[in-house]
């Protein structure tokens, strides 16, 4: 397989890639990785899926980038690859010890009791020389996370009591998830506090990498706490070392927008005794002043003692917008803000005469209120200094988990039911940081590179032939400009994307708990996303804009789309869905709070949104979130609105075959090839034998008694009145069901599907004819919905007539939704500050881009022949 760099992203550090393989053509776990030349490069290797018949079906493969360059080739081995070199962790008593050659550090190991520390003890291999002339490695005391918790009450007066406390991380559980030659993975479970109502668990993995000193932690919040009374305050990881050398001698810089941020806890600037400018300048060069050895040496012993000390500096970005830095002598005494900007980069050093530290954080603006601390940095009194990577500012206002009103809106805003049923109870949040440690005082360029690296780490990919050829999770089409109609297709993607895109920056779409998402509905009255309407605001995966954006990366390979679809997949995952309690494996149905809906459904959490980005990047955090919804039907059994009353008014476990049971086969299908169990296949087939039993296969029901316990689905008659017809295909289930019957080989399912596509676009006296008059009144809503359905049937049947018709419901589709030039008609409405336009199309919604869009990467590779024939009577020459 042949691999590259995705353009804009940056050579630096590992980086982990997936490869994927045709049936039975690797059966080992042998692989070689080669540059450019041919030169191999050290890889480490593991599974992540197999085909039924036990052979590769992905691959995560960890090296080192800057070895890799701009393109790579990996070659599967008929022979399991020696390994070279020892792993970089071993157990010793309760600990590990890890060398990754440069940092050796010990990762505790809780058993009788728990830890207080991610790592230990981290020292630096290369050190400087001391005053006496032997070395001195730069050592970090302690890596541990921290939560600011903040309560809120009222008195019966009406007084408002807020309470807030620091708490230091408990970790409970050490696994060593991966250990090798070029990498070792821990993963710490614990809880942010102790000792209090809630415990705001975390899981935090921390990734080594041979030959190099830095540390680079994936952090998860999760939320057990009352909404009503429990607010985040802060939320990161310290990092606490003893820097060396006098106040004059400790740095401290932030890489942000403009010229860099580079400052001394003592600046040696005084009007009497005078000093020589040029200590200041070459204190700003990084060099460490040695008094004795100076011409003034008693004037700088004097007013060493007399200059102000800045012993603890902070950075916050406040917004998207707005960053500002401000610094202090003393925690009790007023702050000074020095500068004040746009967009940090989001990383920082800090240095003393032995040794320095770089942090950073990902994401940095686009996640705010964020923030990088440091305290202590003079190191007065024998303190060591913290420096912390706060995923949510201390600063900031708290954030609050409750709902915007305490009643629902379910006919006039779109929500569920009567019920509010909004709960941020099993909600998580992922953020990421590095952490390196170095010998010498950071040029003014190093802080950015990190800030570089953390926003734009490297990624590789293969071609987009290549994932077509292997049918990579499914089908999907490559871009051809051979028509006037396929070059019209194409242009109305591109703007559909870059529509989305601007939007992002347009209407700030961004803070911790949002960026990632994008909004349901628009207002064009207000010219506004409809933010505060119940149903139609942040999207929660609706319609799948997540298969969107990555089957359309798929075929172009472009890095932006990527990006985008990255972000929302690591929202999507984490926020939108719940971890633990009784919703685990559902999701919350769009509205103003992520979990705001009272719908608790599948169809929000299941693995089939968040596969692409784990098979393509190995992401381990997105495997354990995979893990947590494989029994999502089970917890939807226990969900009253996922339950169909009987005649003796008890209630049974439901499922629609769509998007219900469909979301259960996407969690089990990745269950059964990421870990070979049978159960999970089992549960597959047989709710596959039971729609084949039916009159009519997928067409029947849609809904069915569900039992959790065996998968089986019963049928239970034809639903004339059901709303759900459309939802079985456009939540995903045509992508779930093509790729699960290929991999599978069931010929069952694959039937089922073409029966479906021939069936839904029939007129209501034919599907009455067909039916025998069990279906004639069930309405068959939204039939674009249906046109990827439709186009794999006509493609298997070789039916020209429904292909036509198919293109024809697709086209006349978006000239109603849109303008006539479709997505591309963008109109002005105003004028930013600066000048440049604001654009909106004003009756644009997310469900119908992202099925449009979805669903003519599906036509285009099933019945692609039949557009230009289809498209005379739809697009004239005036709109190609």
């Amino acid at each position: 397989m042949e691999l590259h760099l995705l353009e804009g992203r940056e050579c630096g550090g590992y980086t982990t890639f997936g490869a994927v393989w045709s049936r039975g053509e690797q059966r080992e776990k042998g692989f070689l990785l080669t540059d450019e030349t041919g030169k191999p490069i050290p890889v480490q290797s593991r599974i992540q899926a197999r085909w039924p018949d036990g052979s590769v079906k992905w691959s995560a493969h960890t090296a080192d980038s800057r070895k890799m360059g701009r393109r790579v080739r990996l070659t599967g081995l008929a022979e399991t690859a020696s390994g070279k070199g020892e792993n970089i962790a071993r157990r010793q008593g309760n600990m590990y010890l890890a060398d990754t050659g440069k940092l050796t550090l010990e990762i505790p190991v809780p058993e009788k009791e728990s830890s207080r520390a991610l790592a230990q003890n981290l020292i630096l291999q290369d050190g400087n020389s001391g005053k006496d002339g032997r070395q001195e490695k730069f050592a970090a005391k302690a890596v541990y996370p921290v939560f600011v918790l903040e309560r809120q009450s009222r008195d019966v007066d009406g007084t408002e009591r807020i309470v807030r406390k620091e708490y230091r991380g408990v970790i409970e559980e050490t696994v060593l998830e991966e250990n090798g030659p070029l990498q070792a993975v821990f993963c710490f479970c614990g809880a942010h506090m102790e000792g209090e109502s809630c415990r705001m668990p975390f899981v935090i993995r921390l990734y080594l990498g041979r030959d190099s000193a830095e540390l680079r932690m994936v952090h998860t919040m999760l939320y057990d706490g009352k909404e009503e009374t429990d607010r985040l305050g802060g939320m990161g990881i310290r990092i606490e070392a003893g820097l060396g050398g006098e106040p004059f001698n400790r740095h401290v810089q932030y890489a942000i927008e403009g010229d860099p941020f580079h400052e001394m806890a003592q600046t040696l600037a005084s009007n009497h005794p005078r000093l020589d400018s040029m200590l200041e300048k070459r204190q700003l060069q990084g060099e460490h002043i040695e008094p004795e050895k100076e011409k003034q040496a008693e004037e700088i012993a004097y007013a060493s003692g007399h200059l102000p000390i800045w012993n603890h500096y902070f950075l916050q970005q406040h917004s998207s917008e707005h960053f500002s830095i401000g610094k202090r002598t003393g925690m009790d005494r007023c702050e000074l803000t020095g500068r004040h900007g746009r967009r940090a980069m989001g990383a920082m050093a800090v240095s003393g005469t032995r040794g320095a530290l770089l942090c950073g954080i990902r994401d940095f603006w686009q996640k705010h209120p964020s923030g990088l601390e440091v305290r202590d940095l003079a190191g007065m009194d024998g303190k060591d200094t913290a420096c912390t990577v706060w995923f949510y500012s201390p600063k900031a206002p708290a954030y609050d988990f409750r709902h915007y009103d305490v009643r629902s809106y379910p006919q006039t805003c779109y929500e569920g039911f009567e019920e509010v049923g909004a709960s941020a109870f099993g909600i998580g949040v992922t953020s990421e940081c590095r952490i390196a440690l170095q010998k010498d005082t950071p040029s003014a360029g190093e802080a950015a590179e990190l800030g570089r690296r953390l926003q734009k780490p490297a990624v590789y990919v293969g071609d987009p032939a290549y994932y077509h050829e292997k049918k990579a999770f499914g089908y999907f089409s490559l871009p051809k400009h051979e028509t006037a109609a396929e070059r019209w297709l194409e242009k109305q993607m591109e703007a559909a994307f870059a529509f989305y895109r601007n939007e992002v920056e347009a209407r700030k779409w961004y803070g911790l708990f949002d960026y990632g998402d994008v909004m349901h509905s628009y207002d064009p009255l207000r010219h506004v996303w409809k933010y505060d309407v119940g149903g139609y605001a942040w999207d929660n995966t609706e319609l799948v804009p997540t298969y969107w954006l990555w089957l359309y990366f798929l075929r172009t390979g472009k890095e932006e789309v990527f990006s985008m679809a990255e972000a929302m997949s690591r929202h999507t995952s984490e926020v939108d869905i719940y971890h633990f309690g009784p919703y685990q494996g559902l999701g919350s149905r769009h509205n103003v709070r992520h979990w705001g809906c009272s719908c608790k459904e599948p169809r929000v959490a299941m693995a089939g949104h968040h596969r692409f980005l784990y098979y393509l990047t190995g992401d381990e955090r997105l495997g354990e979130v995979m893990d947590e919804g494989k029994d999502a039907d089970r917890s939807a059994a226990e969900n009253i609105h996922m339950t169909a009353q009987l005649p003796d008014g008890s209630r049974h476990p439901a499922a629609r075959s769509g998007p219900d049971w469909s979301s259960y086969v996407s969690n089990w299908l990745t269950r059964y090839e990421r870990t070979m169990d049978e159960r999970y296949r089992r549960k597959i087939e047989t709710g596959i034998e039971d729609l084949s039993n039916t009159p009519f296969g997928l067409i029947s029901g849609p809904d069915f008694h569900y039992d959790p316990d065996s998968g089986h689905l019963t049928y239970i008659g034809e639903n004339e009145h059901t709303p759900n017809q459309h939802l079985q295909l456009c939540m995903g289930g045509p992508q779930i069901w093509m790729e699960t019957a290929d991999a599978l080989e069931n010929d069952a399912l694959r039937r089922m599907l073409e029966a479906l596509g021939a069936f839904y676009f029939l007129e209501p006296e034919e599907k009455s004819r067909r039916t025998g008059g069990r279906i004639k009144n069930r309405p068959f809503d939204w039939p674009m919905f249906a046109t990827g359905t439709a186009a794999y049937s006509a493609m298997r049947r070789k039916d020209r007539r429904l292909a036509e018709r198919t293109w024809e419901i697709l086209l006349k589709n978006l000239r109603e939704i849109s303008s006539p030039e479709g997505f591309g008609g963008l109109c002005r409405y105003a004028d930013a500050e600066d000048g440049s336009p604001r654009c909106e199309v004003p009756e644009i919604t997310t469900n119908t881009t992202a099925q449009w869009c979805l669903n003519v990467i599906m036509c285009l590779e099933f019945i692609r022949e039949e557009l230009p024939e289809a498209a005379k009577g739809y697009l004239t020459e005036e709109v190609l």
